[in-house]
């Protein structure tokens, strides 16, 4: 059996160009007695006013196993979903505005997959496999739960690939303190939308900062603590 550890944080969402702040994401991370993990995240933004709740546990071997998220725009209602990952196949129950109450079962590999919950810090969970000895560019499939880059529809989404890379190991500072961090990129061919950078750090890729120049968009670690 497994030890049971907690840690929590925050992350600010600002502005590039200005540092000013335009949300945050409060997350806690809980490592089971099983071995599996489970991040817990709630995010919100004074600019686009979302507020979006994400639970999410993978396993040992680092997939996911079960997904919840709930998606808040000023005073509407987005949607919500369940994400249960069966051997090969992720089932998804979602209720949304746009789609109405749909279930769907989506094939997907059984080797490298995640889900995408567009809560920042999970993010950092997308390096988690990452094959160090191979190295360069790598592909990956995850199922997307919004058709827009910043996660604002949904969660009936689709499965997506993108390209990942690591740059190399660098010290990095931020609020939260300085850290050894593993710099990433991240592109996707789908969604045409710019590179993103991303510097993660320790066993659990704990996201330290986020930068996505071309949309004047930086998400920084402000807290970090282990309970």
């Amino acid at each position: 059996m497994a030890e049971l550890s907690y840690q929590r944080g925050r992350l600010s969402y600002r502005k590039k160009s200005t540092g000013v702040e335009r949300g945050r994401e409060d997350w806690s991370l809980t490592h089971n007695r099983d071995g599996s993990v489970t991040m817990r995240t709630l995010s919100m933004t004074d600019d686009s006013k979302f507020v979006r709740d994400v639970t999410y546990t993978r396993g040992k071997n680092g997939l996911p196993t079960d997904t919840f998220i709930r998606l808040q725009v000023a005073d509407q209602f987005i949607g919500s979903g369940i994400f249960n990952l069966r051997g090969n196949q992720l089932e998804v129950i979602a209720d949304g505005i746009e789609t109405g109450h749909v279930t769907q079962t989506v094939k997907v590999p059984t080797d490298y997959f995640s889900i995408t919950t567009h809560a920042v810090m999970l993010d950092g969970w997308i390096y988690f496999n990452y094959d160090h000895k191979k190295g360069g560019e790598q592909t990956r499939t995850f199922y997307n739960t919004s058709t827009k880059w910043n996660g604002t529809d949904g969660p009936l989404g689709r499965v997506e690939v993108y390209r990942i890379k690591m740059l190399g190991e660098e010290d990095i500072t931020v609020p939260a303190g300085k850290f050894q961090a593993m710099h990433f990129t991240m592109d996707s061919d789908l969604l045409k939308i710019p590179t993103s950078h991303l510097w993660v750090t320790g066993e659990d890729a704990i996201l330290l900062r986020y930068d996505w120049a071309d949309f004047d968009l930086e998400y920084v670690l402000t807290e970090w603590r282990k309970e």
